[in-house]
């Protein structure tokens, strides 16, 4: 999740040659300010920021020479860890502790970067939820500035050169409960895909415009024929038209083409027809990729876009990774089941629908999943996991409605209420690669 914010700014030294900061430094000034003004208003840092810089002055005979390092303190933070890039890790959670940071640095590397890394600020986790923004966590931009001490015959001795640049900052909450890589890797991964699509593709006239769309990742998106939502400005509306805004989908194809293995986690989904019939098993509430690569799936995968993979490489030396295996055709096809029954409170007729699919990759992990497309807000409801060898004749099945078990006299069932209104349906292919695929869109009117 996008969150705009400000603070205190930070000093940062570069180096760089002398003749450049002083021409450079004053156009970046006037080119950055009307920048600045998308960030006056977004909400305060819960923490405050102390910088210590060194006050010898930049001599330009010394341009070559290792510069002093900023250093930073957190009053209030249990751990810290400063990162070989720069950036640093804070923890106020115990339960990320220094050897857990370090876990935390080592998974964020796991996800495809370039120098754009380096201009990272900080990654900070905190025990507590997100109480304003209900989300896992956070990306902002924040303003640094950075001071050129110059000392030239005609200058005073005090001359310095001034001007801000923009610095990424990951906030990732629940570090009491979300206590282990796999449980943050996914949050992590969308942060700095925000941060990676931040420093790449959407330059200053774009975000003071509200014009994401008309760069070249709205073309390769289509995000005018899909009506996504080309602005940075976040409404009051905004956690239910979040799928639709370019930044979030731009996040979420940095995952997809580019995020780290941790994110290509399963989770076991059951249908009601595996509940009814064993009553050990549980109904998952959470949501992974494998059954929502991406969290708007009512626009095309990233991996379907021609181009868009080799966009999103094109700003680093890594190439795009080539799939496995080629994308095939997936099907479904649905048939309607009922049987009618005389019960103690009356006849009661049980419909369910039997939903089937072949299967093209023998390796793939598969999950049927829906939504309803009049009241989408991203994401939808996980049906069923179907694992490699547990499908035969090349096809699998799922049961979605009213589902029975009779059991001598009494019979038993489960409605998972799916078989009402309008669903699209589909079915994701998880490969062995990480690649996911997706199925054709079905849509069914239950009536």
């Amino acid at each position: 999740m996008y969150a705009r914010k400000s603070k205190t700014p930070t000093v940062v030294t570069i180096i760089i040659l002398c003749s450049a900061v002083l021409f450079g430094g004053y156009l970046g000034i006037e080119n950055l300010n009307s920048e600045i003004k998308i960030y006056e208003d977004s909400k305060a840092r819960s923490t405050e920021t102390f910088s210590t810089t060194a006050q010898d002055p930049f001599i330009n005979t010394a341009a070559y020479e290792e510069p002093n390092v900023t250093t930073v303190s957190r009053d209030d933070a249990l751990y810290y860890y400063r990162a070989p890039e720069g950036f640093v890790i804070i923890s106020h959670s115990e339960a990320w502790d220094y050897e857990m940071l370090d876990l935390l640095y080592q998974e964020l590397k796991l996800n495809t970067h370039g120098d754009e890394i380096k201009s990272l600020h900080e990654i900070v986790v905190y025990p507590h939820e997100d109480d304003e923004m209900s989300a896992l966590a956070t990306y902002s931009q924040d303003i640094s500035t950075i001071n050129f001490h110059l000392r030239f015959p005609a200058f005073p001795s005090d001359f310095s050169v001034d001007f801000p640049i923009y610095t990424g900052i990951i906030e990732i909450f629940g570090g009491d409960t979300n206590t282990t890589i796999e449980s943050i890797a996914e949050s992590l991964s969308h942060e700095y895909g925000h941060h990676y699509t931040f420093h790449y593709m959407f330059d200053n006239e774009m975000r003071l415009q509200g014009s994401l769309d008309t760069g070249e990742y709205g073309r390769l998106r289509e995000a005018r024929r899909y009506d996504l939502i080309p602005t940075l400005e976040l409404g009051a509306n905004y956690e239910q038209l979040r799928h639709r805004y370019i930044i979030e989908i731009a996040a979420e194809d940095y995952v997809t083409l580019m995020g780290s293995p941790t994110t290509r986690q399963v989770v076991e989904y059951y249908d009601v027809k595996q509940l009814t019939d064993d009553p050990e098993l549980e109904r998952s509430g959470v949501a992974e990729r494998n059954a929502f690569p991406q969290e708007n799936m009512s626009i095309p995968l990233a991996i379907d876009i021609q181009g868009l993979n080799e966009y999103f490489h094109s700003f680093i030396d890594t190439p795009p990774r080539i799939p496995d295996e080629e994308k095939q055709t997936i099907t479904l096809q649905l048939r309607r089941e009922s049987e009618r029954f005389d019960l103690e409170s009356g006849a009661h007729t049980f419909v369910y629908y039997v939903i089937t699919w072949n299967t093209p990759y023998a390796d793939a992990i598969y999950t049927l999943a829906c939504y309803d497309p009049y009241e989408y807000t991203g994401r939808g409801i996980p049906i069923k996991t179907v694992r490699p060898g547990s499908h035969s004749g090349g096809s699998a099945s799922a049961v979605v409605g009213e589902y029975f078990v009779q059991q001598d006299r009494s019979i038993r069932s489960i409605d998972d209420g799916l078989a009402e209104g309008v669903k699209v349906f589909y079915v994701t292919a998880q490969l062995p690669d990480g690649t996911y695929y997706v199925s054709e869109l079905h849509e069914v009117n239950f009536g």
